[in-house]
């Protein structure tokens, strides 16, 4: 007689042991089979995340699953509620006998049955594309935890075709031609673990003792990973000398995904994870997407400080039921958006012109915010429906606060310490796993620094007044106007858009001036150049920059295309330049005769090698 030692001892599984097929789709969905640990209580809760780290708004993944199945050892189903309205709440009966969870798992990218408006933004959700074998696996859109052992470990097993390769930050235990086995050691790590699985098309090099990979889906292949990698290579360069030589990390992963689709979101970007960042960008050559990629890629890479290395209680445990928000997203988003352009400029890789051109970028869209609402109480509250649509202000205000910290600290200390300092001393007393607490964080500040430091926080980010950005600015030699009356060479009062084809064109002449009508546009045309320099995506704004501070009177040159009896044909446009009288809003100029001190703080500020 065979007798089941498991039977004997009892059911002792501790971790979980996840299954995830990929060659099982059927109808855009993916299986999931989970061996729980053992459950010594009556009742357990199946949790699926209702809100995931680093998206700040509601995702509600449970609506994306299907044929939810508890089972006993002898595979007999126990009694199942589904619970909440976003129903990521698996209420299970007997759950002492609770062997084997499993169901199906609906993707984000494709509007599913059921599917709501609530759209989820691509970085943050999941693709199944049977027909193009890629898959985007946001591992907490397709796996779980039971309340309470959420910091059992897990072993996740993904099966797949042997011409696809999934590429993460994970840690692999195991891989076969057809089978990958990567390990987690609690749920929290691994949702912070985004693997994506395509034809491989991976590159990996090492910058300042880290294992660095680009993993790059592109479907009709019009860039490849190693010009992603080339473009990136000295900004990570530049970034790790910015976090003083060496980066905190010993392995990075970039996973992009292009996509030749609109988005069900509208939105394309990127959302962070530790030691990783997913991407969705419109699909376009090197040229096009360099300086996107690049700027994208600043941002979340310098999230291994922010929050792997300096976060709050709310980040450390985060509840993904009921989450407890932060109070600090001026520092992890803030800071983080504002050391991916400061790194930029101190490390020549682009102009300080072009960086005082980014920071008025920043006032611009951050004046469309509502203002006297202190930054720590929209952070706290940014899941409620009010404070939710203020979200995008962390990449604008949000860095403008970085960039004020970072003159005063520059300042106060006779350039002795900077922001980057701070952002070392804070990671040296916290680190990975010990968090701050949420209220405690300014009065640390204040004690590594100075009592300036500390009001300017109590002030301008813990209350309400506005930025003194002219004060602050004036310290490094930069003037600051908030209006300014000028002249400006019109364009013709017409409204600029993008079409399916990620093209400038011209959406709108309902309101067109006079030049407008000389040069003759038509709605839909596509800008093709203006006066001679190339109009795309990247380029658009400082070319139309350039041309806005152009002469009047001078000929205007741009070439359309248009749709004529059926054929798309090329179109010249001219007319003499027009100027007219505008406001001016947030203008920055270097001062041409700074004083010593303005000089020296100036230098302190925007170059890596500082003034004593």
């Amino acid at each position: 007689m065979v007798v089941c030692l498991a039977a004997i001892l009892g059911w002792a599984q501790q971790s979980y042991k996840v299954t995830i097929d990929l060659t099982k789709v059927t109808n855009d969905q993916v299986p999931v089979v989970i061996e729980v640990p053992a459950i010594a209580s009556s009742v357990a809760e199946y949790h699926m995340a209702k809100v995931v780290p680093g998206t700040y708004s509601i995702s509600d993944f449970g609506r994306f699953v299907t044929d939810f199945k508890a089972l006993d050892a002898q595979g007999k189903a126990l009694n199942v509620t589904v619970m909440g309205s976003g129903k990521n709440i698996y209420r299970i009966e007997e759950a002492s006998r609770l062997r084997t969870i499993s169901y199906h798992v609906h993707d984000t990218f494709d509007k599913a049955p059921g599917y709501d408006d609530n759209f989820i933004f691509e970085p943050g959700g999941t693709s199944i594309e049977k027909e193009r074998d890629v898959f985007v696996l946001n591992t907490f859109g397709f796996v779980g935890y039971i309340d309470g052992m959420k910091f059992k470990p897990y072993e996740l097993t993904v099966k797949h075709n042997e011409t696809i390769y999934g590429a993460t930050a994970l840690i692999r235990k195991s891989a076969t031609a057809d089978t990958d086995v990567f390990l987690a050691g609690n749920f929290n790590y691994l949702a912070d673990g985004p693997i994506m699985y395509c034809v491989p098309d991976t590159v990996s090099r090492n910058i300042a003792g880290a294992n660095v990979m680009v993993s790059l889906y592109s479907p009709n292949g019009k860039i490849a990973a190693s010009e992603v990698m080339d473009n990136l290579y000295d900004l990570m360069v530049a970034q790790s000398k910015y976090l003083g030589g060496k980066l905190p990390v010993d392995r990075y992963a970039y996973l992009i995904y292009l996509t030749d689709q609109n988005s069900l979101s509208g939105s394309m970007g990127a959302l962070e994870h530790s030691y990783s960042s997913v991407y969705t960008l419109p699909e376009g050559g090197a040229n096009e997407l360099a300086q996107t990629v690049r700027d994208v890629a600043a941002h979340e890479f310098f999230h291994i400080v922010t929050p792997l290395n300096i976060h709050s209680e709310e980040i450390h445990d985060f509840n993904y039921i009921e989450p407890k928000m932060s109070q600090h997203l001026w520092l992890y988003e803030g800071v983080t958006e504002y050391s991916s352009l400061h790194v930029q400029v101190k490390y020549g890789l682009f102009s300080r012109e072009k960086f005082l051109t980014e920071i008025r970028e920043k006032l611009l869209v951050a004046d469309q915010f509502p203002s006297g609402i202190a930054f720590t109480e929209m952070s706290r509250r940014i899941l409620e429906p009010k404070f939710e649509k203020m979200y995008a202000n962390v990449y604008y205000k949000g860095a403008l606060i970085g960039l004020c910290l970072d003159l005063h600290l520059i300042k106060y200390s006779n350039g002795t310490k900077d922001l980057q300092w701070l952002l070392r001393e804070l990671a040296k007393e916290y680190g990975t796993e010990k968090p701050f607490k949420d209220a405690e964080l300014f009065q640390k500040i204040e004690t590594l620094t100075y009592p300036e430091i500390g009001a300017f926080l109590k002030i301008y980010v813990a209350g309400q007044m506005d930025l003194p950005l002219k004060e602050v600015l004036s310290w490094a030699g930069v003037s600051y106007e908030k209006e300014k009356l000028s002249k400006q060479l019109t364009l013709g009062k017409i409204g600029i858009g993008v079409n399916d084809r990620q093209e400038i064109v011209i959406a709108n002449t309902a309101t067109m001036n006079a030049f407008g009508k000389a040069m003759g546009y038509q709605r839909n045309d596509v800008i093709v150049s203006l006066n001679g320099k190339l109009i795309n995506l990247t380029s658009v704004q400082d070319v139309l920059d350039t041309f806005a501070k152009g002469k009047e009177g001078e000929q205007v040159e741009m070439v359309v295309r248009r749709l004529v009896d059926g054929q798309e044909k090329e179109i010249t446009l001219t007319a003499p330049g027009v100027a007219v009288e505008v406001v001016d809003k947030h203008v920055l100029n270097f001062m041409p005769t700074p004083n010593d001190s303005q000089v020296r703080i100036r230098e302190n500020w925007l170059t890596a090698t500082p003034l004593n």
